[in-house]
């Protein structure tokens, strides 16, 4: 372990990243991503979650809590950009480690919002010519987070609270009461849904769109979801919008978080009390949990069930042969593995 522990400490994390972004610029470039775009756009899901915590600091400059009993707790927290899909695949193509450096006291919105600034330049970098649109939460219903996000000619679909911006959020709803004549009934997944939406809110120098959809369950209490977009909306995509944009947006924890903790990643273990080691084991984490999904979605798969019965006994094995056999140096490939997205 000690050894396993050395490496990802002098190994370059841009390096790795490098390696992670390429993995979604290869099946970009081969168009295999190509049927999840929203109007021309990949959905990008952005989003944060702590990672694991620690009842000492592990390293100068990680985020710590104060608890009820008085003790100090230091944690660490990421925010990831992942390609999601109405199919559940959730492809990872950056991630940024929050940091509080320079504050003694932390604060996770701030510092979730500084990390998202750092992590939009760093998707411009690695993808400068992909159009992209981004799926987020209320907490980047902001000025400065829209210009960031307009400034890279990227769309958006931002979930929009009355508390994010009260007074701009009571005059989309006066708005939308206003223009009745913007209203659509609509069914997803057999549930009924009612959509009221704007054009052209004024907010500072943008005008963005807003969608409303109340969505009504047979006998349960109706739900309503509110975004904030810059796609200009009509009757014909109001719907797409909504259900392949904003509400795409939850495949990030469902998919993503949840199963890099809960399906065998173990995201919530430190691996590695090292800053540079931490960040290239999560990495690497990202990684494995990319594989799977195209080895889940591959052609290599049907064969596989076959003889393994299950992805788990396959990777078990797989993991035994490594450990107990030499691969050799010259290894002909079986044939083609073809990615086939669902």
């Amino acid at each position: 372990t000690d050894t396993l522990g050395y490496f990802p400490e002098q190994m370059p994390s841009e390096v790795m990243e490098g390696l992670l972004a390429s993995m979604t610029r290869r099946l970009i470039r081969s168009k295999a991503l190509d049927s999840f775009r929203l109007y021309g756009a990949f959905p990008i899901a952005i989003d944060g979650s702590e990672v694991c915590t620690f009842n000492h600091e592990p390293w100068p400059g990680r985020p710590h809590r104060r608890l009820a009993d008085g003790t100090t707790q230091y944690f660490k927290s990421v925010i990831d950009a992942k390609l999601v899909t109405p199919s559940g695949l959730a492809l990872t193509l950056a991630t940024e480690i929050l940091t509080n450096e320079g504050h003694e006291d932390f604060d996770k919105q701030d510092c979730e919002l500084k990390a998202f600034y750092r992590l939009v330049h760093k998707l411009r970098a690695f993808f400068p010519r992909t159009p992209m649109v981004l799926l987020v939460d209320s907490l980047y219903a902001n000025q400065n987070a829209i210009r960031l996000i307009d400034a890279q000619r990227w769309k958006y679909v931002i979930n929009f609270k009355e508390g994010s911006m009260p007074e701009r959020f009571a005059e989309a709803q006066a708005l939308m009461a206003l223009q009745p004549e913007n209203t659509l009934q609509a069914k997803f997944n057999n549930i009924p849904q009612t959509f009221r939406w704007i054009n052209d809110l004024p907010l500072a120098e943008f005008t963005p769109g807003v969608i409303e959809c109340i969505e009504q369950p047979p006998d349960e209490e109706p739900t309503r979801y509110v975004w904030l977009t810059n796609f200009h909306i009509t009757p014909k995509n109001v719907s797409e919008i909504a259900n392949h944009g904003g509400r795409l947006r939850w495949k990030i924890e469902n998919e993503g978080f949840n199963v890099q903790k809960n399906d065998g990643y173990c995201m919530a273990h430190p691996f590695s009390e090292h800053p540079n080691g931490s960040r290239v084991f999560y990495i690497l984490l990202l990684i494995a949990h990319y594989l799977s999904q195209l080895i889940l979605h591959g052609s290599l798969i049907e064969s596989l069930a076959c003889t393994f019965e299950s992805a788990k006994n396959f990777a078990r094995r797989l993991a035994e042969s490594l450990r107990h056999w030499i691969v050799p140096d010259v290894l002909p490939m079986p044939g083609q593995i073809r990615f086939r997205p669902p």
